[in-house]
């Protein structure tokens, strides 16, 4: 493990140790070596990626957005750590579309799909656990959620199986992709108990449509976030 990749788990533990109570089940479905796709429900903007790092037997490499940053010097401090990490970076374009200002501009959103999706691929391909959050927006959001209440999701997106089948076609070989779900509940104070679930490897026939692979992924989701 690097020194940052060190740096990462340091600052989940003590995000774990000050607001989660964390419990995790479906650890045995995480492959011990070789590439696989973890996708998440996304509730907490930070205490999701907090509990991935230290609820699992590997430190994943976490997709994450950066549109939301406000300025050139907040842009460049995360593109510097999420590249430190190894980290994928995307935009979500509806959040540019509509907000003034900030450090990206809508035009970027294309090169970094693309560059982002090629990047997580090579990750896979390098053998490593990647972690994406198919709704694109958490539940609790400091921009404020887009979701009408505490257990809704937002429809996912296809790009989980965009990233999966890049790797696959440069590897010939399957990647896994394993659903995980959270729930969360008030403790004390700033305290969550949460509840992480890893469900066994998504079952996909040949020549399944991607759209319907995604719906098969989100209803595996939810179902282990209840």
């Amino acid at each position: 493990m690097t020194p940052f990749a060190l740096g990462v788990r340091a600052i989940a533990a003590y995000n774990l140790q000050r607001h989660m109570n964390l419990r995790v089940y479906g650890r045995e479905h995480v492959p011990r070596t070789g590439p696989a796709v973890l996708a998440a429900r996304h509730y907490h903007h930070l205490f999701d990626g907090a509990a991935l790092v230290m609820g699992l037997p590997r430190q994943p490499h976490i997709f994450v957005a950066l549109d939301w940053t406000r300025s050139p010097w907040e842009r460049l401090l995360m593109e510097t750590v999420c590249n430190l990490a190894d980290w994928p970076v995307a935009l979500r374009g509806d959040n540019l579309d509509r907000r003034a200002g900030g450090g990206f501009a809508p035009s970027e959103v294309r090169a970094y799909v693309r560059k982002s999706i090629a990047f997580a691929a090579t990750l896979l391909e390098r053998g490593e656990l990647l972690a994406i959050f198919p709704e694109g927006y958490p539940t609790i959001d400091p921009a404020g959620s887009r979701k009408p209440d505490d257990d809704a999701f937002l429809p996912f997106a296809p790009g989980v199986l965009a990233i999966v089948e890049r790797a696959e076609r440069a590897m010939n070989a399957a990647v896994p992709i394993l659903p995980v779900g959270f729930r969360y509940a008030r403790a004390t104070g700033s305290r969550f108990d949460i509840t992480m679930r890893v469900g066994a490897p998504l079952e996909r026939a040949p020549g399944t449509a991607r759209e319907d692979v995604t719906r098969a992924l989100e209803a595996r989701v939810r179902a282990l976030s209840e």
